[in-house]
């Protein structure tokens, strides 16, 4: 008999141990993310992706990098090409507020670092491409996070953040890595 696990999906998760150190600095950086009516969500996507400013960056793209260079580093080891951060934003979501499900098309990898995140915070939600052979349902997977992790995933995965049902801020940065 052989099996095989034909569909592998890589998802990487590392703790930036030093958050705590640059945490207010950080998030002092994106006190003013635009409310998107029809995103659910108060993010800078539209203002710093490079599919609409050709590849503006936002003003706090380096101080993020520099915190984050420790995880890259360990990434870079996973990751068989040269780690170039094509874009970035931050997302803030307030009570209600909600991501739907979406991908990032195909890129390679992408990341969300939980920026903060408090125990009454969900993890974002990561779907198969294929459903459960038994049962035909929607497969998930829900990275069990913490505030200072960072989730990388392939692009195309569909994933989302449900509504957040806390009175606590979820801040996230997010990006995508140039394949």
């Amino acid at each position: 008999m052989e099996h095989y696990d034909a569909f592998p999906t890589p998802i990487y998760k590392y703790n930036l141990k030093s958050w705590s150190e640059h945490k207010d600095r950080i998030l002092s950086l994106v006190d003013d993310l635009p409310f998107r009516e029809d995103e659910g969500l108060f993010t800078d996507y539209f203002v710093n992706s490079d599919l609409y400013t050709k590849k503006k960056r936002p003003s706090y793209y380096h101080d993020v990098v520099e915190v984050l260079q420790p995880v890259l580093d360990e990434f870079s080891r996973e990751y068989p090409k040269k780690i170039f951060i094509k874009e970035m934003w931050a997302q803030r979501y307030t009570t209600k507020n909600y991501h739907e499900p979406h991908n990032h098309g195909p890129l390679g990898y992408s990341a969300v670092f939980y920026a903060q995140f408090a125990d009454d915070h969900e993890a974002t939600i990561f779907y198969s491409q294929h459903l459960d052979y038994m049962t035909g349902d929607h497969l998930a997977f829900v990275p069990s996070v913490s505030e200072g992790d960072i989730v990388f995933f392939p692009s195309a995965i569909l994933h989302q953040c449900k509504a957040v049902e806390s009175d606590t801020d979820r801040i996230i940065f997010s990006f995508n890595i140039a394949a």
